[in-house]
């Protein structure tokens, strides 16, 4: 048997041992003695984007860093649950919202990818087609201002290539039927589910590329309503 000493030795640092997990787990932290460090939101190159980016559109909305998910919804799919995972699986670096607050132009910063580069393909055409069916042009910035054309070019161009838009779930007037029985909208007429080609992400070189005829092909695409005003 062991000594009397060695045994209340053992029951008592059993005891504090006891009083120990008790307070830490079983009564609520107060909070008093928590410390927190700030995280870095956005790297030294975003932020400057990010000038850049409201320096091309001085009266709207610019934001970083933003989730497919709290940019869009689903307007029609077979699959209406699958459809609005894939939002979940997607997020772009800036976005620009138009005057009435809904996204208008989604922009990822250029990088060149050495492994999965297939895979990382597959899902930058699956988020531009995404994009694209909601009227949102989706395209590539350099990787440094510097590479940037000026604010006033960069947006002359970004007129030319800006998509229509479909109406918002507030702006549709029909009955619940009536959607059900009629066409497809104007949009969609443009942009047809069936024979849907995926196309490449626009990056730079293409977008300084369009030119007036390739601009009255969109304007005349694109309703009145839906047409970027130039600042």
């Amino acid at each position: 048997m062991l000594p009397l000493w060695i045994t209340l030795g053992l029951a008592l640092a059993l005891l504090v041992l006891g009083i120990v997990v008790y307070r830490r787990f079983a009564r609520p932290s107060s909070g008093r003695d928590d410390r927190y460090t700030p995280e870095r939101l956005l790297t030294p190159e975003q932020v400057h984007m990010l000038d850049y980016l409201r320096d091309t559109f001085p009266h709207q909305v610019v934001l970083p860093n933003m989730s497919l998910r709290d940019m869009l919804s689903v307007r029609r799919s077979n699959n209406h649950r699958r459809a609005q995972e894939r939002l979940h699986d997607h997020k772009v670096d800036f976005v620009v919202c138009g005057e009435d607050g809904r996204p208008q132009f989604a922009f990822d910063i250029e990088q060149f990818h050495l492994s999965n580069a297939k895979a990382k393909a597959h899902q930058l055409k699956l988020k531009n087609r995404i994009l694209k069916t909601a009227g949102v042009r989706f395209l590539f910035l350099k990787d440094s201002i510097h590479r940037m054309p000026s604010p006033a070019d960069f947006r002359a161009q970004l007129n030319l290539a800006a998509l229509p838009q479909p109406k918002a779930k507030g702006e549709q007037t029909e009955s619940v039927r009536q959607q059900l029985d009629s066409k497809l909208s104007q949009y969609d007429q443009l942009y047809p589910t069936t024979g849907f080609r995926d196309s490449d992400v626009m990056g730079m070189s293409s977008l300084m590329g369009l030119d007036e005829e390739e601009a009255d092909r969109i304007a005349r695409q694109r309703p009145p309503s839906a047409r970027v005003r130039g600042h």
